[in-house]
C-alpha cells in the first residue's frame, strides 16, 4: 500500500543557475497564469486531453493562485507561482463534456526541468497515475492532474468512491445508527489547497437502514488532521454541556492512514447567503456567545502568537509589499512603523484560544444556530483579532457599507456583554488595519494583472484607521 509520509516537494532543493530575475520578468512569465482566459490558453497545449483536440475548456475558474518569491535579487530566480484551476470541457460531440482541477508550479530560468527530476528519483510518481506529473518545459512548468497530488500521495484513495470505503469512521457511524455496510454514493470536492489539505463532502447510503446521510471528509498532508480531530472532539462536548457553546458540526472520527478528520454533515445556509437587516441582531448574540466559548475555553496544545510576533510577520509582508511596488515603498514603511510604535501594550485582555481565521464564510446557520467550521488554524492569541478579522473581511464581501456597519457595532456590542474583559475600540482598530494588510498581501500572492492598484485601494483602508 502507498505510504502517505511524503512531504511538500521542496523547490528550494533545487540547484540555482546563473544569473538574476527582475519584476518585469515575474510579471511577464507569471501574469498569464492568474486570469481565467490566458490560463485556458495555456492549459489548452499543456493538458494531453486537451491538446489533441478531443475537448475545449469552455470555463475556467482559479481556485488558488500563490507567488513565492524572495527579497534577495539574486534569489529572485527561484521564484514560483503555483496555481490551480477547476476547467469544464466540452467535447466535439454534442452533450460531451467533463471537469478537471489543475494545478501548475511555474518556475523560472529553465529550473522546472532539474525540479522534475528530482520529483521523479525522490519516487513521487505513483503508478496510479499514468503521464502525471507532465512537465511542460515550453511553459517552464510542473503539470498535476487532480487527484494527483505532491504531498498528497493518498489523496485518489479518498476520491476513489470504491476505495474511500475502507477509510470511514466506522466507530463514528455506529454512534449515530449507521450499519457497518454503507455504500458511497457520490463524492465533491468542496475545497482544495493543493500540497496542504483537500476538504471532500460524501453522499452515504445505508441499505439496512435506508437513510442517507452526508459526510465531510478534510485530509492533510501531515499529521494536523490528528490534533484538529482531538480539537473538534473537545467542543462537541462543550456544546452538548453548554447551549450557549460554540457549536460545530459532530466530529466522527480520524483515519490515521489517510490523515482525514470526518464530521457529519450539517442541515445549514451559509450565514452570508441569509443575513439582512431582520436577522443580524439574533446572529450577531449567537457569533459573540461562540466566540466568547472559544475564547474562555481551555483546549490544549495550541501555539501563542504575541503582539510582537504580529508586528514581526507584518513588517516582513510590508518588505516584500515594498520590493514589489517600490512607488508605495514609503508609504509602507511609514505605516509599519507607526502599527509597530501604536502595537497594544500588555492589559487585563487575557491571552486565550482564538479562531485565528474568522470570517463570515466560516459560519453556517443551522435553526437559528451558528455552527463554526474550519478550527484548523487555532492559536493562543489576543481575542480582540478574531472581531477585527471578521469586521475587516465583511467589506469585501459585497454588503452595503451602512448594513457592514451595523453588523460590526452589534457584534461589538453583543461580544462586550459576552466577556469580563473590556474590549477598547483602539486595539480592535489596530488588529483591523493589520488585517487589512494581510488582505492586500493576499492579492500580491495571488499576483493577477493590476494587482498593484487593488493594493493601493486596501492600503488606504490601512492608513485610513477603523471605527464602528
Amino acid at each position: 500500500m502507498m505510504s502517505t509520509t511524503h512531504s511538500s516537494f521542496n523547490i528550494d532543493a533545487v540547484s540555482q543557475p546563473s544569473g538574476t530575475s527582475d519584476w518585469s520578468t515575474l510579471r511577464r512569465t507569471f501574469h498569464g497564469f492568474t486570469t481565467p482566459a490566458s490560463a485556458s490558453h495555456i492549459l489548452q497545449s499543456c493538458v494531453p486531453e486537451l491538446s489533441a483536440g478531443s475537448f475545449e475548456i469552455s470555463n475556467c475558474t482559479i481556485l488558488d493562485a500563490r507567488l513565492k518569491t524572495y527579497l534577495k535579487p539574486a534569489s529572485r530566480i527561484k521564484s514560483t507561482l503555483s496555481a490551480c484551476y477547476h476547467i469544464q470541457l466540452k467535447g466535439q460531440s454534442a452533450g460531451q463534456s467533463s471537469q478537471r482541477i489543475i494545478y501548475v508550479k511555474v518556475f523560472l530560468g529553465n529550473r522546472s526541468r532539474e525540479a522534475f527530476h528530482l520529483f521523479v528519483q525522490k519516487g513521487m510518481s505513483p503508478p496510479e497515475f499514468h503521464n502525471s506529473p507532465i512537465h511542460i518545459p515550453e511553459h517552464d512548468l510542473i503539470l498535476w492532474r487532480f487527484p494527483h497530488d505532491p504531498a498528497l500521495p493518498h489523496l485518489h484513495q479518498l476520491i476513489d468512491l470504491t476505495a474511500v470505503e475502507r477509510y470511514l469512521p466506522t466507530e463514528g457511524l455506529n454512534q449515530i445508527g449507521m450499519s457497518r455496510t454503507p455504500r458511497v454514493l457520490e463524492s465533491h470536492v468542496v475545497n482544495y489547497r493543493p500540497e496542504v489539505r483537500c476538504t471532500n463532502r460524501y453522499d452515504l447510503h445505508d441499505p439496512i437502514q435506508n437513510r442517507t446521510y452526508q459526510l465531510f471528509g478534510k485530509t492533510f498532508h501531515n499529521g494536523d488532521g490528528r490534533s484538529l480531530s482531538r480539537r473538534l472532539d473537545y467542543f462537541w462536548n462543550q456544546s452538548l454541556a453548554n447551549s450557549d457553546a460554540m457549536a460545530v458540526a459532530r466530529p466522527l472520527g480520524y483515519s490515521e492512514h489517510t490523515h482525514t478528520v470526518w464530521q457529519l454533515g450539517v442541515l445549514g445556509t451559509p450565514l452570508l447567503q441569509i443575513l439582512d437587516s431582520s436577522n443580524y441582531e439574533h446572529y450577531s448574540r449567537a457569533i459573540s456567545k461562540g466566540l466568547a466559548s472559544l475564547h474562555t475555553s481551555d483546549v490544549a496544545g495550541l501555539l501563542t502568537h504575541s503582539p510582537a510576533d504580529h508586528i514581526a510577520e507584518i513588517q516582513k509582508k510590508l518588505a516584500k509589499l515594498s520590493d514589489a511596488i517600490p512607488l508605495l515603498s514609503g508609504r509602507l514603511y511609514a505605516l509599519g512603523d507607526e502599527l509597530e510604535r501604536i502595537a497594544p501594550q500588555p492589559s487585563a485582555i487575557p491571552f486565550c484560544p482564538i479562531h485565528w481565521d474568522f470570517h463570515i464564510e466560516q459560519l453556517l446557520a443551522s435553526q437559528e444556530q451558528v455552527i463554526f467550521c474550519d478550527l484548523d488554524e487555532l492559536i493562543i492569541g489576543d481575542p480582540v483579532q478574531d472581531l477585527a478579522n471578521f469586521m475587516v473581511d465583511l467589506h469585501f464581501r459585497h454588503i452595503d457599507r451602512p448594513f457592514m456597519r451595523l453588523i460590526s457595532a452589534e457584534l461589538y456590542d453583543a461580544y462586550r456583554q459576552q466577556v469580563k474583559w473590556s474590549v477598547p475600540i483602539e486595539r480592535l482598530a489596530w488588529h483591523a488595519r493589520l488585517q487589512f494588510i494581510n488582505k492586500a498581501y493576499r492579492h500580491y500572492l495571488r499576483f493577477a494583472p493590476g494587482f498593484e492598484d487593488t493594493v493601493e485601494r486596501i492600503l488606504q483602508s490601512a492608513e485610513r484607521g477603523f471605527s464602528l
